[in-house]
């Protein structure tokens, strides 16, 4: 009996989890998603009076690689919007005039890594978030400068100096010298480490210098405050989280998801290629 309550629980939970996340995905493709967030503990992430850029994609899609890494290249501290995975906030941006990146990373890639992090969220319904995020956004396409994953990680410079083009703005380049991109991995780490520790969020959100930031972890490891990095939600490389996405894959193939496999890779495409064509529900 023990054993079958035990069951029974972990199903609830289970169920209970993919219900908010789907809920969660639901909402945040509408504009008053942001009304909410503005006012809860992603408020220096959301964009606002004094937003510079609105750098923001689906989960897993270097979305934390890319605001750091823009953010260093600047020079002087520039108010990034960022990291709230909403399609609204790109849509609003947009509507804005304000320059903006949308960042896409290959369904595949993107929906098993968003799956490890958030398990037990289903892959079905990872999936179908991944479709309802780049439907909602597929109609400000020409408004969006589009930042590919494997573009994004390996010269997003490429990227800002396409969005300079299109937005007439002047944002300096990212050098993805090993140097640079190792000291954006390094923020990224030390994020991940002490989530309590908001230093990197007010540097995104223009609030603080590189140099203060350094400083604040040096400070922390000067006191020996202990830190980990969790391997399986950290937003960088992870070999841990390659084995945990091997393992997974075979059940991305099930038959009965083809159908939002296909329609998550039509996504896709239409993003990168920038074509506003989709015609999927939401």
């Amino acid at each position: 009996m023990t054993s079958i309550t035990s069951r029974v629980a972990r199903g609830v939970r289970i169920a209970g989890k993919d219900i908010r996340y789907a809920l969660r995905s639901r909402a945040s493709v509408h504009p008053m998603y942001l009304r909410f967030a503005q006012h809860g503990e992603h408020r220096d992430e959301v964009l606002g009076d004094g937003t510079a850029i609105v750098i923001d994609g689906f989960p897993r899609s270097a979305n934390t690689f890319a605001a750091i890494a823009f953010q260093m290249a600047q020079g002087t501290p520039v108010r990034i919007a960022h990291n709230l995975h909403s399609a609204a906030h790109l849509a609003a941006a947009a509507s804005r005039g304000l320059p903006t990146i949308v960042l896409i990373r290959d369904p595949t890639d993107a929906v098993l890594s968003e799956a490890i992090r958030e398990q037990p969220v289903s892959l079905k319904t990872v999936l179908a978030a991944y479709c309802r995020f780049y439907e909602t956004v597929d109609p400000w396409l020409p408004n969006m400068t589009v930042g590919e994953f494997s573009q994004v990680t390996h010269d997003l410079g490429a990227v800002i100096r396409e969005m300079n083009r299109r937005c007439g703005s002047a944002f300096r380049p990212f050098d993805a010298d090993a140097r640079s991109t190792s000291d954006v991995f390094r923020l990224i780490d030390e994020r991940e480490r002490r989530p309590a520790v908001k230093a990197v969020d007010e540097y995104l959100a223009g609030k603080t210098s590189l140099d203060a930031v350094w400083a604040t972890y040096r400070d922390l490891d000067g006191r020996g405050e202990p830190s980990t990095v969790p391997e399986r939600s950290v937003p960088r490389p992870s070999a841990v989280r390659a084995e945990l996405k091997a393992e997974l894959r075979h059940e991305l193939e099930d038959p009965a998801l083809m159908p939002l496999r296909e329609r998550a890779d039509r996504a896709y495409r239409c993003v990168v290629q920038g074509r506003h064509t989709l015609d999927g529900s939401r």
